[in-house]
């Protein structure tokens, strides 16, 4: 009887150890919304360039997001949108630029009845000019990603950092 126990515990055993290792291998569906790279060193007096992009996205329809800076470090050069919308139809983007308190907001969304685009891709791409020597982060915030039906699409947000 001893015997049988001992050998139901192992297999048991077993099953637990195959069926965690599969949970662990699963890649990640999360959608991420990130600054890339996410660490950028630069001179004064030169620029750089950063994109905003998008990692795991399912049905992405329309965004809108906020992003801070140091003014007193940096400033903007151009924005331009990224090709992951237009990539499936028409686009509306609208950028908007506070140099001098250093944010800015972006939004863009598909026109038309077409289905949202999935996968990564970038949203945006922002370059900079580098006014003084110094440290900033470049902090994404107040962020919606929205899905054909106008839901929300739940997402983390990863800063960058910016130093010279």
């Amino acid at each position: 009887m001893n015997r049988k126990i001992v050998i139901a515990v192992f297999f048991v055993a077993i099953l637990v150890m195959v069926l965690a290792c599969l949970i662990l291998a699963r890649p990640s569906s999360l959608t991420v919304l990130f600054v890339d790279p996410q660490t950028v060193q630069g001179m004064v007096g030169r620029n750089f360039t950063v994109n905003i992009s998008v990692l795991n996205v399912v049905d992405l329809y329309g965004w809108e997001f906020k992003l801070k800076w140091d003014a007193s470090v940096l400033g903007v050069v151009s924005i331009v949108e990224g090709p992951i919308l237009r990539s499936r139809s028409s686009t509306f983007f609208n950028p908007q630029v506070n140099g001098s308190e250093g944010h800015l907001i972006a939004d863009c969304t598909l026109v038309g009845n077409v289905s949202g685009v999935s996968g990564e891709g970038t949203l945006m791409t922002v370059q900079f000019y580098v006014k003084e020597s110094g440290t900033c982060d470049l902090n994404i915030y107040d962020t919606q990603l929205l899905n054909s039906s106008e839901g929300l699409i739940a997402h983390a947000v990863h800063d960058g950092h910016f130093s010279t």
